[in-house]
């Protein structure tokens, strides 16, 4: 088209028609002008729809990374839940004038799951990738990207929170624990010499000690019934923040 422009162009300037011959320029020049705007177009289309494939990609990332946050959180509650079970029923057999273990596997199963759950936190490696990197921008959803902001900002707060006292305590029962344990010949006997459960020597230090036992469980019950009610909290933060980004699927 350009080289039909340029040929009528110059047949027009060897007839010495001038007034033809500009607006045959004209006309060329408005062309090359029109074409570029039209490359630039299918440009901008070509990146936006490949920003649309990375977005998609993302978010689906997201939702899978989320769903298996959501699987440690209900596991995480489920855990506290039992430890505080646990340890009410080690704490009304201590709390007795004169205790009486009645049942030796039921009583060293409860023991261990009194002693504590660990640190839990697991950096979200997909946000994470997204901030550092600035590809956040690729999510339009405002509302998606406030809320994913939110919900790990809490996360993190909780983890920490955790990580200070709860741990402590934690590894606080556990020193006591292996103390006890370590008076006897228990944790020294490996392989088929050692028995699935302790004898009764040990349970009659576990239960010697019972005073310290039974301020540590007290400290550890308190941690589990408020970390249940946390993790319930960040269960239901985590499945809204996958309605939103479910939303932004096409």
């Amino acid at each position: 088209m350009i080289k039909f422009f340029r040929k009528i162009r110059y047949n027009l300037m060897e007839q010495n028609k001038t007034s033809k011959y500009f607006k045959y320029a004209i006309g060329e020049i408005v062309l090359v002008v029109i074409g570029i705007l039209i490359a630039l177009q299918i440009n901008n289309w070509n990146i936006n729809r490949a920003n649309g494939i990375l977005e998609q990609q993302y978010i689906n990332r997201l939702i899978k990374e989320l769903k298996n946050d959501l699987n440690t959180y209900t596991n995480l509650k489920n855990g506290f839940s039992e430890q505080q079970k646990s340890i009410n029923d080690l704490l009304e057999i201590i709390n007795q004038p004169n205790p009486v273990i009645q049942d030796s596997s039921v009583f060293w199963n409860k023991f261990f799951a009194a002693s504590g759950v660990g640190p839990w936190y697991k950096e979200p490696v997909i946000w994470t990738q997204l901030v550092q990197s600035g590809e956040l921008t690729l999510i339009k959803d405002q509302n998606a990207i406030e809320t994913l902001f939110s919900h790990y900002s809490n996360v993190k707060s909780v983890a920490d929170n955790f990580n200070e006292y709860p741990t402590q305590t934690t590894t606080e029962a556990r020193k006591l624990i292996a103390t006890t344990l370590s008076e006897s010949s228990y944790i020294t006997v490996f392989g088929e010499d050692r028995s699935k459960w302790p004898d009764h020597n040990v349970f009659r230090k576990i239960l010697d000690k019972k005073n310290e036992y039974q301020a540590l469980f007290v400290r550890i019950a308190i941690i589990s019934r408020v970390h249940v009610s946390q993790m319930i909290n960040l269960t239901e933060s985590t499945q809204n923040a996958i309605t939103i980004l479910e939303s932004n699927l096409k």
